[in-house]
């Protein structure tokens, strides 16, 4: 038991550090992708916009960048989203394979009904989630102001450390978690190209959605951050 307090201190200390790190890099990328919305109203992302200023060679590279993202967001996702519903209903672990397989499938057939058809498939999900993490950090709040205390369930549970670890392996690990903590910055990319599929006028729907996703994602990450640090959270 005693072995797991640094690695878990560790992991708490550098937890403001790596948020501090990625609310600048949200805004920069959101406010980067605000131009393509109003300079190319018919759809201009990475592809297009490198294409049409940087040439062929520089368009092909930011569009096999964005295929690799979109197939590691995909894997990412599922498998997190898998993990939570056998972590709720542990009769389903054996069969998280084949849970994964089928929910990529159906995210599959619902993208091939086009951009504003998936988007509103997919719009039901979104806002119950923000919800979720929204009225979560809002029932945290109350109990901190009715003197309620703040503490994880998990929050006494102790981390058995079976390895050290140390010098390149540690900045190592602390970038690969601030990787992690970048998947907030994935689906900006999809306002600037379908730019089209937004009602009139177009640009300013577009830029202004951009905006507010940019918030919520800041807001969402804080908050998450927040209640991650004050809960005590056991943290490997």
């Amino acid at each position: 038991g005693g072995a797991a307090r640094p690695s878990r201190t560790s992991a708490l200390r550098l937890a403001p550090d790596r948020a501090v790190g990625r609310g600048p890099l949200l805004v920069c990328v959101r406010a980067a992708h605000r131009q393509p919305c109003a300079a190319y109203p018919n759809g201009g992302g990475a592809y297009t916009v490198s294409k049409r200023n940087l040439g062929a060679n520089a368009g092909l590279i930011a569009a096999s960048a964005l295929l690799i993202d979109y197939v590691l967001t995909v894997a990412v996702s599922v498998a997190a989203g898998v993990a939570a519903i056998t972590s709720a209903v542990p009769y389903l672990v054996p069969h998280a394979v084949a849970l994964s397989l089928a929910f990529i499938v159906l995210v599959t057939l619902v993208n091939l009904r086009g951009v504003r058809e998936s988007g509103r498939a997919f719009a039901v999900p979104t806002y119950g989630f923000v919800a979720a993490v929204l009225t979560m950090f809002a029932v945290a709040v109350v109990k901190a102001a009715l003197g309620h205390p703040l503490r994880a369930e998990s929050a006494g549970y102790q981390v058995i450390a079976t390895h050290r670890t140390g010098g390149l392996l540690t900045v190592f690990l602390a970038l690969r978690a601030f990787a992690s903590g970048c998947t907030a910055l994935t689906g900006v990319e999809a306002i600037s190209n379908g730019v089209p599929s937004f009602r009139k006028p177009r640009s300013r729907n577009a830029a202004a959605t951009l905006v507010i996703l940019g918030v919520l994602a800041i807001v969402m990450f804080v908050c998450i951050t927040a209640l991650a640090l004050v809960t005590h959270l056991p943290l490997p």
